[in-house]
């Protein structure tokens, strides 16, 4: 049985926002092919980014996608998982008011929205698959606490590993 970690990303959905993000870089001739070009990876890097995480039978399978383009693949049997690690980065520091104070409140809202667009990058929540010999392996990352609650259940259930917080 075949189970993937939320949110599943609907590809039909963001090849459509894909096509109307593209349709106003199309529409601008006169700004050239080259232009064009390079006004299109944008939009292909923001619907195009994202992990796809799933359990299938006792194995766990990890895959991210940068552009529609697989980059990096992760696999491990669920029975070698012995620690689930979770983590949340807090992100409140001196650094973070002074960015706010030189660079404005277009910056950190920019850098914000940047997060929440492309999760599969970032996020405060993380979990993290440990196997007996060692080796760690993202399972999941983002913005939701109610995803990564479920994420977390589900992987708990299927591997029976202890949860440590980091």
């Amino acid at each position: 049985m075949e189970r993937q970690l939320v949110p599943v990303p609907n590809l039909r959905r963001r090849v459509i926002v894909l096509a109307v993000l593209l349709v106003p870089v199309l529409l601008a001739w006169r700004i050239g092919l080259v232009a064009q070009l390079l006004a299109c990876v944008l939009p292909v890097v923001f619907t195009g980014t994202y992990r796809v995480s799933r359990l299938t039978g006792d194995r766990f399978d990890t895959q991210f996608r940068f552009g529609f383009v697989p980059i990096s693949r992760d696999q491990c049997r669920l029975p070698a998982v012995v620690f689930i690690h979770t983590h949340y980065h807090v992100e409140q520091s001196w650094a973070s008011y002074l960015l706010f104070f030189v660079f404005g409140p277009v910056q950190w809202l920019l850098g914000h929205l940047f997060d929440y667009l492309l999760p599969a990058i970032g996020g405060p929540y993380e979990i993290w698959l440990e196997t007996a010999k060692g080796r760690e392996v993202l399972a999941w990352n983002g913005y939701s606490q109610d995803y990564f609650e479920k994420n977390l259940e589900l992987l708990r259930a299927r591997t029976g590993a202890e949860v440590r917080f980091r």
